[in-house]
């Protein structure tokens, strides 16, 4: 009955913390906001925005986390951090690589809006995974008081 007690004490502070997850991360977006070369101004929102299925992944990896704090399996948590640096990664030099330079651009400008486009993609990153590891100890902290 204890366990159950964890699970569903923990499963209430990480979806009610949850949802601060969101407002952080626009609050950490405004605090750096892109500014796009002038020659490219009305394409490069295009570029830069989406993420839509974020919330889903945030979302997965909280009740994930969770469970391995309450099976005792921070192994879990070292394999998915290390899935994840390896994916996101590869995503970066792959997919979403842009070119250093573009025709027509200002050199200086590009580089610019390059540097903060990744600084802000580096620390939603980082600040959304180690929000989401801290709410799901949070979750377990709180289903080991309530049981």
């Amino acid at each position: 009955m204890d366990i159950a007690v964890q699970v569903a004490v923990g499963a209430i502070v990480i979806v009610l913390l949850g949802f601060t997850v969101g407002p952080l991360l626009k609050l950490l977006q405004q605090g750096a906001p892109l500014t796009a070369p002038e020659s490219i101004k009305n394409k490069w929102g295009d570029l830069t925005e989406g993420d839509e299925g974020g919330w889903i992944l945030g979302t997965l990896e909280r009740a994930f986390y969770l469970g391995a704090f309450l099976l005792n399996a921070p192994e879990a948590i070292g394999a998915w951090l290390a899935f994840k640096v390896a994916s996101k990664w590869n995503a970066w030099s792959n997919i979403i690589a842009v070119p250093q330079t573009l025709s027509g651009v200002d050199d200086l400008e590009y580089l610019i809006a390059r540097r903060r486009w990744g600084s802000q993609l580096l620390m939603t990153f980082l600040v959304g995974t180690l929000w989401n590891i801290l709410i799901a100890l949070l979750g377990f902290a709180a289903g080991r008081w309530a049981a």
